[in-house]
């Protein structure tokens, strides 16, 4: 894979996203993905996992490029 601006010297590399936690169960992915489509909030399926709602957004980022789950009404936070 090729990075845009490769050939720029970097200065102070940084990590990103480091404070996520991006390991899943399948089990646990299956029912991030059962409550989007009921239609919870991420806030509130963050909670129901004890979780960051960013990492939450992460696990929907993964179920939706492998055709999971769908965009819906709402967006990201329905009923707020």
């Amino acid at each position: 894979m090729v990075l845009k601006n490769a050939t720029k010297q970097r200065q102070k590399r940084i990590i990103v996203l480091e404070d996520l936690d991006f390991l899943w169960d399948e089990d646990e992915l299956e029912e991030v993905a059962r409550l989007w489509k009921i239609g919870l909030d991420v806030r509130v399926i963050a909670g129901k996992f004890n979780r960051d709602p960013d990492d939450i957004l992460l696990a929907l980022i993964h179920l939706a490029k492998e055709d999971r789950i769908f965009r819906r009404i709402g967006g990201l936070t329905l009923g707020f």
